[in-house]
């Protein structure tokens, strides 16, 4: 087999070489950040906690629940910890700063997903920083990738604006959490519930609630009998469980997988398409290459297989180009820090990266194998005819 030939044959047009492995490279670094966002969306619903259980308001997410049902709720849960969680939203310095903020009781969110929770919790954080958080009234907590992105440390103040709940508040921060779960995101920010509702006159609403259950299998009897508790009131409940409550969330953003599949199928049909193309002209142009070396006795299979392996070795370079720039700018850039305030743990896990791999190689093998044919089963007296 003449495979000398083939690094000759990639710089005899290395502008033409350089652009179809770009092709490649580019359609599979779009792949690995639209597959990303997929398997983020799929994590955030797949390992969130079965044993946990959210009482929303029967008539949306977005109704809120008065704070008198807590007590309520917790007896109908046999006493298990029962926390509660208020959206903030608000502005941080400008309304491109966005990052989710959620006011929560203190000591109930420690038992729930911190350092009181008995197995351990879904974040960690030093335990001093737990016990000023929660003696501080005006305290609040972040997550690693909000310290990353402004700069922030214990003991800065963070001023933030608010809409929802009009008025300017100043929080100090207390704490600097790391996520233990890729459900939990580490660009948050959590404070006083007491705080929010003391400011705005005591209105004594939440946005949810959250059960923390001893053991998973009790957790649909106990949302029938706390859904069945406020049945008859004007504030009627929906209890489901913390994966439920995740799908129904994603579920907001429509059919996000399926469309963007559609565009990573798009892109690396495109790409197939350029390859194919590529391979097909370099093929024309080595016609009477062909001619000479089946004079000189080379097989038709080996020559066929030499443009296999061209396509293989180009595509394949293309490919791990791509891939190694989607790992460093979504796994080692601040891009991860700054996806991550939208889509909880987004990470190219190494399933993704093999995935773009194979379907580099197939791009390759499908665009080596069409001229690699038509330079096998081309006739000898013809390959000859063309001459230049």
């Amino acid at each position: 087999m003449p495979l000398m030939l083939i690094p000759a044959h990639a710089r005899r047009n290395r502008l033409r070489t350089l652009l179809t492995a770009g092709s490649v490279a580019v359609a599979l670094f779009l792949f690995c950040g639209l597959r990303t966002v997929i398997t983020s969306i799929d994590r955030t619903v797949s390992e969130a906690a079965s044993g946990r259980l959210v009482v929303q308001s029967a008539v949306s997410l977005f109704v809120a629940l008065p704070i008198s049902q807590w007590k309520k709720v917790e007896a109908v849960a046999g006493g298990r910890p029962v926390t509660h969680w208020t959206w903030f939203a608000g502005v941080y310095q400008d309304p491109k700063n966005f990052f989710a903020r959620f006011a929560t009781d203190v000591p109930s969110f420690r038992k729930v997903y911190g350092d009181r929770r008995p197995g351990g919790g879904d974040i960690a954080m030093p335990a001093d920083q737990w016990d000023a958080w929660e003696g501080e009234r005006t305290g609040c907590i972040i997550g690693r990738a909000l310290v990353d992105r402004f700069g922030l440390k214990i003991g800065d103040v963070v001023p933030i604006e608010g809409n929802i709940y009009p008025g300017e508040y100043r929080f100090t921060i207390r704490g600097i959490y790391r996520s233990l779960k890729p459900t939990f995101d580490e660009g948050t920010m959590f404070f006083h519930w007491d705080y929010l509702d003391e400011t705005n006159g005591g209105r004594g609403l939440v946005s949810t609630y959250t059960i923390d259950l001893e053991y998973p299998e009790q957790g649909p009897e106990v949302a029938r009998k706390v859904d069945e508790e406020f049945a008859s009131s004007a504030n009627r409940t929906q209890t489901l469980t913390e994966q439920a409550f995740q799908a129904g969330f994603v579920s907001m953003w429509g059919n996000v997988p399926l469309f963007l599949s559609f565009i990573g199928g798009a892109v690396l049909f495109a790409a197939c398409m350029v390859t194919v193309n590529t391979l097909l002209l370099n093929a024309r142009e080595r016609v009477t290459e062909v001619g000479v070396l089946k004079t000189l006795g080379f097989p038709d299979a080996s020559i066929g297989a030499m443009n296999v392996i061209e396509g293989l070795l180009l595509s394949g370079a293309g490919g791990a180009a791509g891939c190694g720039l989607a790992w460093v700018a979504f796994n080692l850039s601040p891009m991860h820090d700054v996806m991550g305030t939208v889509i909880p743990d987004f990470t190219v896990l190494p399933r993704t990266v093999a995935t773009a791999m194979a379907i580099a190689l197939g791009l390759g093998l499908v665009s080596g194998l069409i001229p690699g044919i038509v330079a096998a089963r081309m006739p000898v007296v013809r390959a000859l005819r063309r001459i230049g």
